[in-house]
């Protein structure tokens, strides 16, 4: 029986032909880096940053768990670019107070399904026991809405009028999700949006 010898031209065709199948096809940068961020916003809104699994992220991202560190260093960079600009107060630039106040206690009101849409201040709260986590929230998320919203404020004192409003805010979450307490449940939302905007418009026009 004769053995059959193949070329070095052969085995580069079949590789060739091997390259060229559908299922081998070349990995997109842009579009992992993108899947990868979705699957953290997930994991780092539903576990917090401690306890939030690169594993479980790569997972879900249909990739490696090497990809995190080689796109963004480290699970504290993925963090950071899951921050990243993910706060937009401009649609109430120009409202005048009243209004402006108003749409910062339905925004409040609004905090009550952790698991729904990606909310970055659920992931402040929920990662607040990481020292390494809250210089990266203080520096993307925190700072940046007393900054916008100190904007919007304006005149004395609006840094600390700024910060004062972001707690309240933030406070909503703790109260509903966290505490889970009844007297903040959302059955109560029409009493609690105008105990909210009476605060709220006592911190505003504080001073003025």
């Amino acid at each position: 029986m004769m053995r059959e010898i193949k070329s070095t031209g052969d085995y580069l065709r079949a590789k060739i032909v091997q390259s060229t199948k559908p299922d081998a096809r070349k990995r997109n940068p842009g579009a992992t880096k993108d899947t990868l961020l979705d699957a953290a916003r997930t994991e780092f809104q539903r576990m917090g940053y401690d306890a939030a699994s690169t594993r479980n992220i790569a997972s879900e991202a249909g990739c490696n768990a090497a990809l995190i560190n080689r796109y963004f260093g480290s699970k504290l960079g993925l963090l950071e670019a899951v921050m990243e600009e993910c706060i937009d107060l401009t649609p109430l630039d120009g409202l005048p107070p009243n209004e402006m106040v108003a749409a910062l206690a339905d925004i409040a009101l609004g905090k009550v399904n952790p698991t729904g849409n990606f909310d970055p201040m659920v992931v402040a709260i929920k990662s607040s026991g990481s020292e390494e986590a809250q210089d990266v929230i203080r520096s993307k998320l925190g700072n940046p809405m007393v900054e916008q919203l100190a904007s919007l404020i304006g005149g004395d004192k609006a840094d600390q009028k700024a910060g004062i409003l972001l707690s309240i805010v933030s406070g909503m979450f703790v109260g509903r999700v966290s505490v889970d307490a009844d007297a903040v449940s959302t059955d109560h939302n029409e009493a609690l949006r105008e105990l909210l905007y009476d605060a709220m418009m006592a911190v505003v026009s504080s001073g003025t």
